[in-house]
């Protein structure tokens, strides 16, 4: 049976790359200049920011934007009990306390309902993800931010160009990040983006990961001149090549590959709308889903459907359907008190997010077909009303 495979082969690229190297441009871009300044305006660009930062990865602009805050051991960062583990994990190394905040059981955001019982004079932030590509409740977050005065970071790695209320996710919070990893929508392989309006967390992240000449051309306050050179001893510059297939990607496929992806998984989810599966859920709020990271419809919970035998059933049969691997973040040691110790910092206590729990418990992976693969999709849709009226 055909496999879906992600990301798709673009012919031109091996090219492209080859003619960067051999027409002598640079491997290693120490300033603000080349494909790296390029691919940084124009996504600064898209999202109407003043400010973006290339790094190496994701979880690295989550690392700088921590940093750029401030944020330290006597500080509590309120985060989403559902995502990726470096959400979440980066502000270990600065000794935060991290309050997990319980989500919504049918869609895997943030809870804002809950967000309030969770705030102390300790608060500095919020960290929400767009579970999905399913962007979570901005103007209820937002509303919460203003009243307590917090930062909102936007973990948007799941949902480059979701749109809420027909606006861009990463354009609400105080500064946003997004992962361009291997099966991102963009991707370089490696690296990430941060995008604010704030000169102060900009340059703070730029001095944290750059070096050299960065700092003396993008760095204007006259604080920081002193560390002009070396910045705050780190290097987590984005390399040239990554920067050179997301700036490719982002001009000549990203928005027809997101118009693609919706039209391929709304035939995929009407298919199997009356069996015991449930269309991915979709909020009033949301007008686009944008890279639609995942697949993940849910078992509905009055079937009485044992998913680890549907899963090997499928599996038996050649279809690429697993249990996700990323649980909710309060199952992860990392977090635990007591186990593995991130430099001299304690963590704390970890309450439990039950509705996490219960999302997990519900939600299977299942390709994110993209083109049209409707003669696959229809293998799929067949299967699973053959499992229905063999164990239902």
């Amino acid at each position: 049976m055909e496999k879906y495979k992600w990301p798709p082969y673009i012919p031109e690229l091996g090219d492209m790359v080859k003619a960067y190297i051999d027409e002598g441009k640079p491997l290693s871009i120490p300033d603000e200049s080349g494909i790296i300044h390029d691919l940084e305006r124009e996504f600064a660009g898209l999202h109407s920011k003043k400010y973006a930062l290339a790094v190496s990865s994701g979880t690295m602009a989550l690392y700088s934007v921590f940093f750029a805050l401030n944020l330290g051991p006597e500080d509590e960062v309120i985060c989403t009990s559902f995502s990726y583990h470096a959400t979440a994990a980066p502000l270990l190394h600065f000794g935060v306390k991290i309050v997990f905040c319980d989500v919504e059981p049918d869609t895997g955001n943030i809870d804002v309902n809950r967000i309030e019982s969770l705030i102390t004079g300790k608060t500095k932030a919020i960290v929400t993800n767009d579970q999905w590509g399913h962007p979570c409740h901005k103007e209820g977050i937002l509303a919460i931010c203003q009243k307590y005065d917090l930062k909102y970071i936007e973990d948007c790695s799941h949902a480059h160009f979701a749109k809420y209320r027909d606006r861009y996710v990463g354009t609400f919070g105080d500064v946003s990040c997004y992962s361009l990893q291997g099966r991102k929508l963009l991707s370089g392989g490696e690296g990430g983006m941060l995008l604010t309006d704030s000169q102060e967390i900009y340059e703070r992240a730029v001095l944290l990961g750059h070096n050299l000449k960065r700092p003396g051309q993008s760095v204007k306050t006259p604080y920081y001149r002193p560390l002009d050179r070396t910045g705050y001893g780190l290097k987590l510059r984005m390399h040239p090549l990554a920067a050179l297939m997301v700036r490719h990607q982002l001009t000549h496929y990203c928005f027809d590959w997101i118009a693609s992806r919706k039209e391929t998984l709304e035939y995929f989810q009407a298919g199997f709308e009356d069996t015991f599966l449930m269309p991915m859920e979709k909020r009033d709020y949301v007008t686009s889903m944008g890279a639609w990271y995942g697949f993940m419809p849910r078992i509905k919970a009055d079937c009485r459907i044992n998913k680890e035998h549907f899963v090997n059933w499928m599996v038996e049969k050649g279809f690429q359907v697993s249990i996700p691997k990323s649980e909710p973040m309060t199952h992860y040691e990392l977090f635990c008190p007591g186990k593995f110790p991130v430099s001299l910092y304690a963590k704390h206590p970890i309450t439990k997010c039950p509705n996490a729990d219960l999302y997990y418990n519900q939600i299977l992976s299942f390709p994110t077909f993209s083109f049209h693969e409707y003669d696959l999709i229809d293998d799929y849709i067949a299967a699973i009303h053959d499992y229905m009226r063999l164990f239902l």
